[in-house]
C-alpha cells in the first residue's frame, strides 16, 4: 500500500505536533487501500479553521463555512477541515448549518459511501466504524446508513454513486439502487455543473455505459429523455476521454433524446468551444467509410471530424487516416486562389474547396497544371471566369 506523499505526512504531522487530532479521510484513504494514487488529499482534525491557519504559514479560506481550509505545501495542497456534524439539509445539496465535534467518528458518519468513511492516521492505522475495509474487499458500494436519508440529504450523491461504481469497477448495494429510483426526482434540483461533471467523470471511466443507469432511473430526466438509452455505448469505450462527452450528445440526438448535440451541451453549461464542436460534428453527418472520412477531414477541422467519425463507430479508421494524412486541404494545393482569379471572386473560394475534395478522391493530381485545367473546365462543373 503506497504510503503518505511528503506533504500531506508534513500537515499530518504538523497538527499533531500542535496536539491536535488529524487523520487522511475520504477518498485518498479509499484509494491508498485500493493501491491507487489519490488525486486529491482531504485532512480532518479537531483543529478549527482559526487555528489551522496559525500553524500553517499559507492558507486558503476554501469553505470556512464549513470548518475547510486549504492548506498550500512546497508539494501541494491539501483540505484540512474541522470534524463536524451536518444540520438540517433544505436544497438537496447541502446543510444549511455545521456543528464542529471533536470525534474523528461522528465526522466519518456523514459521509456519502462506507469506502469513503474511513480515516488514517500519520502511522497508517485505520478507523473504519461502518465497514468499508470489508466493502473495498466485496468491491461494493454501500450507503453509511439509511440509503435514502444519504441521498434526501444531498442529490448529488446518487450520482456518485453511479459514478463510482463505473470508475472502480464495483456493484451497488441493492438498498442503495432502489434509493436512487424512488428519489431520482431530486436530481432537478441540482445545478447543471454539478450533473456535467458527474456525467464527465462517468463517461470517461472505463465503463461510460454506466451513464445509462443514470438515464433509466431518471436522473438525467430534467436534460434528455430515456431514448438516449440505446445509445451504442461500446462506440465510447474506442474513444480518448476528451472527445466521450460531444460522441455522446451527438449518439443522444441521433437516438431523438435530445433535439440536438449542441442543445445537450448548452442544457450542460458546456464552455461555446465544446458547443461548437458538436455542431460542426454533428453537420458532417454519418462518415461511414473511409473515402467520407477522408473527404470530411479534406474540409473539416480534425476534431470535429474524429467526433463525428466516433458517433458512427470509425474513430480508429478516421485516427488513422488523419495520421496517415490520407487527404488534401486546400492549404496543401498546387495552387492557390491567385491562380484563379479568372474566375469570379466569389467562386474562388467554393473551387479550391472542390479541388482539395477531386484530389483527396484521386480524381485527380495534385499539381498545378491538372488543377487549373479541372477548375476552368465547364465539363468537370466549375464556374468560368
Amino acid at each position: 500500500m503506497p504510503g503518505f506523499p511528503g506533504f500531506v505526512a508534513d500537515v499530518l504531522d504538523a497538527l499533531a505536533s500542535s496536539g491536535y487530532a488529524a487523520f487522511a479521510v475520504g477518498g485518498c484513504v479509499r484509494d491508498l487501500l485500493l493501491g491507487r494514487e489519490p488525486h486529491d488529499w482531504d485532512v480532518a482534525t479537531d483543529a478549527t479553521d482559526r487555528e489551522i491557519t496559525d500553524i500553517f504559514p499559507r492558507t486558503a479560506p476554501t469553505g470556512v463555512k464549513y470548518g475547510t481550509v486549504t492548506v498550500i505545501m512546497p508539494g501541494g495542497q491539501v483540505e484540512v477541515t474541522t470534524f463536524r456534524r451536518d444540520g438540517a439539509y433544505l436544497n438537496a445539496r447541502k446543510p444549511d448549518s455545521v456543528e464542529f465535534v471533536g470525534d474523528v467518528r461522528e465526522d466519518l458518519a456523514r459521509r456519502d459511501l462506507t469506502v469513503n468513511a474511513m480515516a488514517m492516521d500519520r502511522q497508517g492505522s485505520i478507523i473504519d466504524p461502518f465497514g468499508g475495509r470489508e466493502d473495498l474487499d466485496r468491491r461494493l458500494l454501500r450507503c453509511v446508513g439509511d440509503p435514502e436519508r444519504r441521498f434526501s440529504e444531498d442529490a448529488l450523491r446518487m450520482f456518485r454513486l453511479l459514478r463510482f461504481s463505473a470508475q472502480l469497477g464495483f456493484k451497488c448495494d441493492g438498498a442503495a439502487l432502489a434509493a436512487v429510483k424512488r428519489l431520482a426526482p431530486l436530481a432537478g434540483r441540482l445545478s447543471a455543473e454539478r450533473v456535467r461533471d458527474e456525467l464527465i467523470k462517468t463517461l470517461t471511466s472505463p465503463a461510460p455505459e454506466a451513464a445509462a443507469l443514470m438515464i433509466e432511473y431518471g436522473l438525467l430526466s430534467g436534460f434528455m429523455s430515456e431514448n438516449a438509452k440505446i445509445i451504442p455505448w461500446e462506440r465510447l469505450r474506442a474513444v480518448p476521454g476528451d472527445m466521450r462527452l460531444p460522441v455522446f450528445a451527438i449518439l443522444a440526438g441521433r437516438a431523438g433524446a435530445v433535439e440536438s448535440a449542441e442543445t445537450l451541451l448548452t442544457a450542460l453549461r458546456c464552455p461555446a468551444a465544446d458547443r461548437r464542436l458538436a455542431r460542426e460534428a454533428a453537420e458532417i453527418g454519418p462518415a461511414s467509410d473511409g473515402l467520407a472520412i477522408r473527404l470530411a477531414l479534406a474540409t473539416r477541422s480534425d476534431r470535429a471530424v474524429l467526433v463525428s467519425a466516433a458517433a458512427d463507430g470509425h474513430y480508429v479508421l478516421a485516427r488513422d487516416l488523419l495520421n496517415a494524412g490520407a487527404f488534401t486541404r486546400v492549404r496543401d494545393l498546387a495552387v492557390t486562389g491567385e491562380d484563379l482569379k479568372r474566375l469570379p471572386a466569389k467562386a474562388i473560394g467554393p473551387t479550391l474547396r472542390a479541388l482539395a475534395l477531386a484530389v483527396t478522391a484521386g480524381k485527380v493530381p495534385n499539381s498545378r497544371r491538372e488543377l487549373l485545367k479541372l477548375a476552368y473546365e465547364r465539363s468537370a462543373g466549375f464556374p468560368q471566369s
